[in-house]
């Protein structure tokens, strides 16, 4: 049986230091516009998790509500876990997960590229190939996962079928460099 995890770093956010806590980081404009692209993209693909688990922070939580306006209804788990999770600590919530298909976490770096790395063992060399240039704000990959319940996940199991960034779903048409 094939399962499907989402793993989504969050939109681009203000940067740090500008005298806010770093869980109540707000997105920019850019972070923003990106969070709906990916949610048009998703539902234009017919992509959607059956449940998220969202980190607390500001700026999780604004993705997912950009995303979210795309879909009828999301079910969705806020979890202050997600913010300083550890990539294994993210694999061990999804293992406790039951009776779904597919997941969503959206969190934050360096944890969720690295547990997208760890559950990359296979894929199209495409793709395989552009999850090791990194990870950028608003980056989602897409991992089958063959295993009958999410406690069985194996990374020798997964499947990296796709990684898409702002650049492929909320580029400018003409981009400025070549203008």
């Amino acid at each position: 049986m094939t399962k499907r995890l989402y793993l989504l770093r969050h939109a681009q956010a203000a940067p740090s230091g500008t005298g806010i806590s770093d869980i109540d980081r707000y997105l920019t404009d850019k972070g923003l516009g990106d969070a709906a692209a990916l949610g048009k993209y998703l539902s234009s693909q017919n992509l959607k998790p059956e449940l998220v688990l969202c980190s607390s922070a500001k700026r999780t939580q604004q993705t997912l509500k950009e995303l979210s306006t795309s879909f009828d209804e999301l079910n969705v788990q806020k979890s202050v876990d997600i913010y300083h999770a550890s990539a294994g600590q993210l694999l061990g919530m999804i293992q406790d997960c039951t009776s779904t298909q597919s997941i969503m976490i959206v969190g934050h770096n360096p944890s969720i590229y690295e547990l997208a790395a760890m559950l990359s063992t296979q894929g199209c060399e495409r793709v395989l190939s552009r999850l090791s240039q990194g990870y950028q704000p608003a980056s989602l990959s897409i991992i089958d996962c063959e295993c009958e319940s999410w406690a069985e996940i194996n990374p020798d199991h997964c499947t990296l079928s796709e990684l898409v960034n702002p650049l492929d779903y909320n580029a400018p048409e003409r981009p400025t460099r070549w203008m």
